[in-house]
C-alpha cells in the first residue's frame, strides 16, 4: 500500500537516459523508479536482487532501457523476466555497479525530485507525470483516441451530454420568462389596434429593477452553467483514465464551485484584458491558462495553484493545442452543417479530445492507452 501510495507522487524525468559508450549498452542495463526516484543503471540480476530485497516492486515500479519509448511495469517488457535470474547479484556487489552521474540541469542520468504537484488519491489517474513540456502534444492522436472512444460508448456519452444541455436550456426558458415579466413594460396582446405586441415583450426601456434581475437570472444561470462543467469534466476524466464514470457524476463537484467560479472570473478577465492587447495577449493566456478548471476538479487545487498547474503543464504545447482547438472547433462546424445531427458525435468526440490532451499534458502517450475499466470491461 505504500508503494501505492508513493507512486502516485512520483514524477519521472523528461529526458530518458542515455549510454554514453558501447561498454554500458553491452551490459543491457535498466533504470528503474522507486520510492519516487530514478535509480540506476543496474544488471538485470541486481534488479532481480532489488526486487528479491524489497527495494524493487515489479508489479508497480516501472523500468526503462535504451531503446523504449516510455517507462513500463515489468509485466509489459517481455524481455526483462526476473524469475530467470538464478544468480542474483551478491549484496556486496552492488557497489561495482556504474553509479548515477552527478545531478545536473542537463545530465540524462539526473534523478528527479518529488514532484511540485503530487498526484491525489482521488485524482482520476495513477500515471506518474512527465516533465512540463517534454512531450509534444499529439493532436491527431487525441483526436484518433476520442473518435474511437466515442463509436464504442456512444450511448453513455450522447446521454451525458443530452442531461447538460436539457438542464441548461430549461433553465435558461425559466430564467428567461422571469426577466421578462420582471422588467415591466410587459403588455397584453391588443389585436384591436393592430398592436403586435405579445404576452413577455417589453414596450418601454429598461429599467433599473429589470437590469437587477437581468444580472441575477444571468449569474444564476453562469453558476449553474459551471456547476454543470464541474460534474461533467468529473465524469469525462474518469472515463478516458478507465475509472468508475457514473452520470451522478455530473451532481457532485458542489464542494468546487465557489473555487471554479472565482477562477473562472479571474481567467475571462486575463484573456479580455489581453485581447485588447492587440489580440495574441488574449489568445497566449486562454492556452497557457485554460488547464485551470481541469485541475481544479482532477487536482482539488485552489484558484492560484490551478493556474499555476496550468501555466506549467503547458509549457512548450501552447502552439499544438491551438491547433487542437482550432481542429476540434471545425470538426463542430462539419457537425453543425449535417442538419446538427452531426453535433451528437462531434460534441462527445471534441470533448474527449481536449480531456485526453489535458492527460497527455501530465503523463504523455500512455495517457491514451486502454486502462482500467476502458480495458477490462468495455474493450475500450
Amino acid at each position: 500500500m505504500a508503494n501505492s501510495s508513493i507512486q502516485h507522487y512520483l514524477k519521472l524525468s523528461c529526458h530518458r537516459p542515455h549510454f554514453p559508450d558501447t561498454a554500458l549498452r553491452e551490459m543491457n542495463s535498466w533504470f528503474y523508479a522507486h520510492s519516487g526516484e530514478q535509480k540506476g543503471p543496474v544488471s538485470e540480476e541486481e534488479l532481480a536482487r532489488l526486487a528479491a530485497s524489497g527495494d524493487f516492486n515489479p508489479t508497480k515500479d516501472l523500468v526503462w532501457s535504451e531503446g523504449m519509448a516510455d517507462w513500463k511495469k515489468v509485466a509489459e517488457v517481455p524481455e526483462l523476466n526476473l524469475t530467470r535470474s538464478n544468480n542474483p547479484t551478491p549484496p556486496n556487489e552492488a557497489a561495482n555497479q556504474p553509479a548515477a552521474r552527478p545531478t545536473s540541469s542537463h545530465d540524462p542520468y539526473q534523478a528527479p525530485v518529488a514532484s511540485s504537484y503530487p498526484t491525489p488519491e482521488n485524482s482520476g489517474d495513477d500515471l506518474p507525470e512527465i516533465e512540463p513540456g517534454s512531450s509534444p502534444l499529439g493532436i491527431t492522436e487525441c483526436i484518433d483516441r476520442a473518435f474511437t472512444l466515442t463509436k464504442k460508448h456512444f450511448g453513455i456519452l450522447v446521454a451525458v451530454w443530452v442531461i447538460y444541455f436539457a438542464i441548461s436550456f430549461g433553465l435558461g426558458m425559466v430564467l428567461g420568462v422571469i426577466e421578462a415579466f420582471a422588467g415591466g413594460g410587459v403588455n397584453q396582446p391588443d389585436f384591436s389596434s393592430g398592436s403586435s405586441t405579445f404576452p413577455g415583450q417589453q414596450t418601454g426601456p429598461s429599467t433599473g429593477g429589470a437590469l437587477a434581475v437581468s444580472a441575477v437570472t444571468n449569474l444564476i444561470s453562469q453558476v449553474v452553467s459551471i456547476f454543470l462543467t464541474l460534474g461533467i469534466t468529473r465524469f469525462g476524466l474518469n472515463f478516458i483514465s478507465g475509472k468508475p464514470a457514473e452520470i451522478g457524476m455530473m451532481f457532485g463537484e458542489g464542494s468546487k464551485l465557489l473555487r471554479a467560479f472565482g477562477a473562472s472570473i479571474l481567467y475571462w478577465l486575463m484573456v479580455a484584458a489581453g485581447s485588447i492587447l492587440l489580440i495574441v495577449p488574449g489568445v497566449y493566456l486562454a492556452l497557457r491558462f485554460g488547464q485551470y478548471q481541469h485541475a481544479i476538479v482532477d487536482r482539488n487545487m485552489g484558484v492560484f495553484e490551478a493556474f499555476r498547474y496550468s501555466s506549467s503543464i503547458t509549457q512548450n504545447n501552447k502552439m499544438n493545442l491551438l491547433g487542437l482547438g482550432v481542429l476540434l472547433f471545425l470538426i463542430n462546424v462539419a457537425g453543425a452543417v449535417a442538419l446538427c445531427v452531426g453535433l451528437l458525435f462531434t460534441v462527445p468526440l471534441t470533448w474527449l479530445a481536449w480531456l485526453l490532451a489535458y492527460r497527455w499534458l501530465q503523463h504523455g502517450p500512455p495517457a491514451l492507452q486502454s486502462r482500467g475499466l476502458l480495458k477490462d470491461q468495455f474493450g475500450g
